[in-house]
């Protein structure tokens, strides 16, 4: 058994999604994904990734990372991840783990994982407490009749309101990418959640957004009341088959109770079946019932939750 640091070579990149796929397929990743994450990073992330190498194969792989949502000072997230025939070893790549971050001297650990995986047990067991669940979910676009959901738009329809594409905005334009940015820091200073969430900065989000491999700007749909965009839902392209994953849904608080928000993920399963994937795919808080409530009834489909984690350490660090 022995540790190496990640190289960020093309090689280490495929061997580490290789080994996550291993690990979780029901959470497929890519190497460009991964890749694209890391280089969007500001040169004052603290950003730590080993592998646990067993007869020069990597059997498991710890990280610690800036937290890229609501980062703070002292907050690091950490991932402890091992292939199950290798399960014994996760203690001590652990233990590798928080020698690493001890220098760093964190306030705060954070981690996340679905319910029923065994490392969410072993967080437990080092004092980690929930802080939050959050439900990824699925609707079979394909098997969705939307005809029953049409009357509770009409007021919204009724009003003037209009679904557009970003693709039919002028989104490649610095002054309307200003705009658009001030009206999503509006909409996710309300999405329920256990901690608030930071949004990040212009320049950062222009990259993330605009940049991304996954930026899907025909299905990225905005509501619009004349001139005024005052919702969105967002669609963007995943590693999953046949399927796309919603990023934000959201309304603004004095249009909120027209059947917008639903009008949108109408629009947005709508073009998911006439693109031919059969699935969208989304992630809700505990806390936002009411977007829960409208997936719900749509016919989202649960998977079991993704629980976020936190252990708050003392002055004098100790590792758990």
């Amino acid at each position: 058994m022995s540790f190496r640091p990640f190289d960020y070579s093309g090689q280490d990149y495929q061997i580490y999604v290789e080994l996550m796929n291993r690990i979780h397929p029901e959470r497929p990743q890519t190497a460009g994904e991964l890749r694209y994450l890391d280089q969007t990073r500001s040169e004052a992330d603290l950003v730590g990734r080993y592998f646990l190498e067993q007869d020069g194969a990597a059997v498991g792989c710890a990280e610690y990372q800036t937290p890229m949502n609501n980062p703070g000072q002292g907050r690091l997230e950490v991932h402890c991840r091992v292939l199950p025939e290798w399960g014994q070893l996760t203690q001590e790549l652990w233990s590798f783990l928080m020698d690493r971050i001890r220098p760093l001297n964190p306030s705060v650990l954070l981690t996340r994982g679905r319910e029923d995986w065994p490392e969410v047990l072993f967080y437990l067991r080092q004092g980690f407490v929930e802080e939050d669940r959050m439900w990824a979910s699925t609707l079979d676009v394909f098997n969705f009749d939307p005809a029953p959901f049409l009357p509770q738009t009409s007021r919204a329809l009724s009003s003037g309101i209009s679904i557009r594409s970003l693709a039919e905005r002028p989104y490649q334009d610095g002054d309307y990418r200003r705009r658009h940015y001030e009206l999503l820091c509006q909409l996710l200073q309300d999405v329920p959640a256990a901690e608030p969430f930071v949004p990040w900065a212009f320049d950062l989000w222009v990259k993330r957004t605009f940049e991304s491999p996954n930026f899907l700007p025909e299905g990225y749909f905005i509501a619009i009341d004349g001139e005024r965009e005052v919702g969105i839902s967002q669609l963007r392209a995943s590693s999953r088959p046949q399927t796309l994953q919603t990023g934000l849904t959201g309304v603004l608080k004095e249009y909120r109770r027209r059947g917008i928000a639903l009008l949108l993920k109408l629009r947005a399963a709508q073009f998911a079946k006439e693109k031919g994937f059969r699935f969208i795919r989304t992630n809700n808080h505990l806390a936002n019932r009411p977007m829960l409530s409208i997936n719900e009834a749509m016919g989202f489909v649960k998977e079991p939750a993704y629980v976020h984690l936190r252990k708050d350490l003392s002055a004098a660090y100790k590792p758990g």
